[in-house]
């Protein structure tokens, strides 16, 4: 009879790598030497057999649920990536049209300042300069959203989903505060400049005015005395109101040649540029090139100088 013992024993240090399994094996501590009682060894090695029975079945769920993870964690990685690359695929395909490059904003916001909208003087109303656009003194960026806040109106119609988290608005406060004491006083002595510029205008209206005045009163003077008709009277007003508008547009010429002459507005007017573009910037910076697009397409018309 052959050895069922180290036949046995053989097998399954073959079969058996599984060091619990082992463990039971010197538990039973199996003798390779024929013993009189051959019979003990098959109850035994069928113990044993179950024993390797449920630990395969034991070590196939293990196996299951290790390649199930590994299928779950194979599937978030390549989530992750695509993810990842689909970002950076957007990123790379936002591209800024020609009028809403920080370089094209801050030539706006130029020729908005070194060539301001000047309304005409009426007989009804004073000339008025507007070189500075609103969009310089005002921070849009503190009405934009933040992660769990409530979007302004006009913000979630112009921008769409721009929506930023609150370190963001922060940093943009911030930013916007330096960009208010980089332009301070020149913006002030640009201010100053038109101020100076509108008083002068307002008195040669109202010398206009007085002159206009003074001819009504001498045509309707000698219309009452019966030196002129009725309808000489008439042609006579209509004579003297086309004078008067056409010296109300002449004021307006003359003012707008005095802004361009003068060299110290176009030296504030050029450092106000620079603070603005580092401004836009630093804006990039924060919130990325893809948030700055939908700010600055719904913005960019504010940069413009309107037509008056």
């Amino acid at each position: 009879m052959c050895n069922q013992n180290g036949v046995i024993q053989n097998l399954l240090t073959l079969l058996l790598k599984d060091d619990k399994l082992a463990k039971r094996l010197e538990f039973f501590k199996i003798n390779p030497k024929p013993q009189k009682d051959e019979k003990i060894f098959f109850p035994t090695f069928l113990f044993i057999l179950s024993s390797y029975s449920q630990n395969l079945i034991m070590i196939k769920m293990k196996n299951q649920f290790l390649v199930a993870m590994a299928l779950v964690f194979t599937l978030a990685v390549s989530s992750c990536k695509k993810d990842k690359l689909t970002q950076s695929a957007n990123q790379a395909i936002i591209e800024l049209a020609a009028d809403e490059t920080v370089d094209a904003l801050v030539d706006s916001l130029g020729d908005f300042i070194e060539n301001p909208i000047i309304t005409d003087a009426t007989e009804d109303m004073e000339l008025e300069i507007f070189s500075v656009p609103e969009i310089l003194d005002t921070d849009y960026f503190t009405y934009v959203e933040t992660r769990g806040g409530r979007k302004d109106s006009m913000i979630k119609s112009c921008s769409g989903v721009l929506v930023l988290v609150r370190e963001n608005k922060e940093a943009l406060s911030k930013l916007f505060a330096a960009k208010m004491a980089c332009m301070k006083s020149n913006h002030e002595a640009l201010k100053g400049m038109d101020m100076k510029l509108r008083g002068e205008a307002m008195d040669m209206r109202r010398a206009l005015m007085e002159k206009h005045k003074a001819a009504v009163d001498e045509i309707m003077g000698a219309f009452r005395s019966g030196k002129i008709t009725e309808k000489e009277r008439d042609a006579k007003l209509m004579e003297a109101k086309k004078n008067m508008i056409e010296g109300m547009k002449k004021i307006r010429a003359s003012i707008r040649e005095k802004v361009k002459n003068i060299k110290e507005r176009m030296e504030a007017a050029g450092k106000i540029k620079n603070c603005e573009k580092e401004y836009l910037n630093g804006v990039i910076e924060i919130i990325g090139k893809e948030n700055y697009a939908k700010w600055v397409r719904c913005h960019k018309m504010n940069f413009r100088k309107g037509k008056r």
